[in-house]
């Protein structure tokens, strides 16, 4: 099984963020399943690669041409793909993996969970998405996502659609039985 993870390639963020992005490759690949990113080597985004590597997980790297210079292209990944555009990034993403982990990130981050969680809602893709968040980074989207319900623009039903997980060993559970085989390229 393989999960996307979602995270931020930001070299100005804490390092905490960076620290934790390894614990969270190193968990996946723990759990016997393959990591599959945006194919950085930078910020989180390298260190869930990294993490998953070190405890002998695969990784496989999604990266569009434009920017294998710029977030510097992970070329220890098991396998890396390098697509057109960010488009096809994503749909490469979705079609390799059994299920999504949002970390902390920025608006790409951001884009990037908002377009997979309204895929599922849509019924393009049933694999689970779970968000990671020890740090209550997302305290305040988790605000906004309940006005967006209170004043009915969303419902009950699509919060069935996210878990939300506090601890790395949650987020991991909650993947479990819940997964569907990849489409492997």
């Amino acid at each position: 099984m393989r999960i996307a993870v979602f995270c931020s390639a930001s070299t100005k963020i804490d390092q905490k963020y960076v620290d934790f992005g390894f614990e969270v490759g190193k968990a996946i690949a723990e759990q016997g399943w393959d990591v599959a990113w945006g194919g950085g080597t930078l910020s989180m985004m390298g260190s869930v690669s990294r993490g998953a590597r070190s405890v002998g997980g695969k990784t496989f790297g999604v990266i569009p041409q434009k920017l294998v210079g710029k977030e510097f292209a992970d070329e220890d990944a098991t396998e890396l793909f390098i697509t057109e555009s960010m488009r096809s990034r994503k749909a490469m993403l979705e079609d390799l993996s059994n299920g999504f982990l949002i970390l902390p990130g920025g608006i790409g981050t951001m884009e990037e969970f908002m377009e997979i969680w309204v895929a599922r809602h849509l019924g393009y893709h049933q694999k689970p998405i779970v968000i990671c968040d020890p740090f209550d980074f997302y305290r305040d989207l988790r605000t906004f996502l309940n006005t967006l319900k209170d004043e009915r623009f969303t419902s009950s039903a699509h919060d069935e659609l996210l878990t939300w997980a506090t601890e790395i060993p949650a987020a991991m559970t909650a993947f479990r039985g819940s997964m569907r085989p990849p489409n492997l390229i």
